[in-house]
């Protein structure tokens, strides 16, 4: 039987103030996503879409529904990775109809340098934590990127 939490209204307060006082601090602080778009050339939409194929091929209406990102949208963004030989365009094995997206070599690659700018990131944060403190950090991100993989499902 699934588990179910009780809602606890004080823990909701506190956890929706938390994740709300986050979200402008994610991308400057934590991540510098800015610099990373501006590193690779790309638009942080499209370093999302590549973050997602690594998972394996999705279809164009897959990476639409997960990014909230009209098809239309996606389209001249796939498009773009594409002309970089970073992605391709498959037909399905079983319905013509759906055209899946596939992470080519060279988008992993591209996808590996982005994670190695990440990585660097990470070693220049100040070094007043302790090791503890960051393994907690760790902790809690994996929790974090298992909530969010699981509310989408």
């Amino acid at each position: 039987m699934a588990k179910k939490w009780i809602v606890d209204a004080a823990l909701v307060d506190s956890m929706s103030s938390a994740l709300v006082e986050m979200l402008p601090l994610l991308p400057k602080r934590l991540v510098r996503t800015d610099s990373i778009v501006r590193k690779h050339g790309m638009p942080f939409s499209q370093i999302q879409i590549l973050v997602m194929l690594a998972q394996g091929p999705m279809s164009i209406g897959d990476v639409s529904g997960k990014l909230s990102i009209a098809k239309p949208n996606i389209t001249p963004l796939v498009d773009n990775l594409r002309k970089h030989g970073l992605v391709e365009r498959v037909r399905d094995a079983e319905d013509h109809r759906i055209v899946n997206v596939c992470l080519l070599p060279e988008g992993e690659a591209k996808l590996q340098l982005i994670l190695d700018d990440v990585k660097e990131q990470i070693v220049a944060w100040p070094g007043e934590y302790s090791r503890s403190e960051m393994k907690e950090l760790n902790n809690a991100l994996a929790t974090l990127l298992r909530f969010a993989k699981n509310m989408g499902e």
